[in-house]
């Protein structure tokens, strides 16, 4: 299925929301969508893995983004979300490989945890067309 991006102004957040099938692809895309999204409108993140149905991106894929430039500026907190087990290491996986030049990544398996970690209470996203 893909991906969606929106935006809450008053909390200056981008979701990305990833649904459905994960390819290394689809991965990519996304990487890429948000690092343009994020150059023009630097902000905090939400990467909310919570829908995908299937993952079926490399570890090599999880490797060569994480040594890529950070899409957020590292001094903005991002979120990463997914309640599976396995995409949740993933995410580890990501966040170990790059702790250097993303210190304010995090991992969490409910959307109630990364809104806590942003300390927002009442977010109002809207699409980003």
């Amino acid at each position: 299925m893909g991906f969606v991006l929106d935006f809450d102004a008053r909390n200056n957040i981008l979701r990305v929301t990833v649904e459905g099938r994960v390819t290394d692809a689809i991965l990519l895309d996304f990487y890429a969508t948000t690092a343009k999204y994020v150059a023009s409108h630097p902000c905090r993140g939400i990467l909310d893995f919570s829908e995908v149905a299937e993952f079926e991106a490399s570890s090599d894929t999880i490797r060569k983004l994480a040594a890529t430039p950070p899409a957020f500026p590292p001094a903005y907190m991002r979120v990463f979300v997914s309640p599976g087990a396995f995409i949740y290491g993933m995410g580890r996986m990501f966040q170990i490989l790059s702790e250097e030049t993303r210190p304010n990544f995090q991992v969490v398996h409910t959307m109630d945890a990364a809104y806590r970690l942003l300390r927002v209470e009442s977010p109002e996203f809207s699409p980003v067309s």
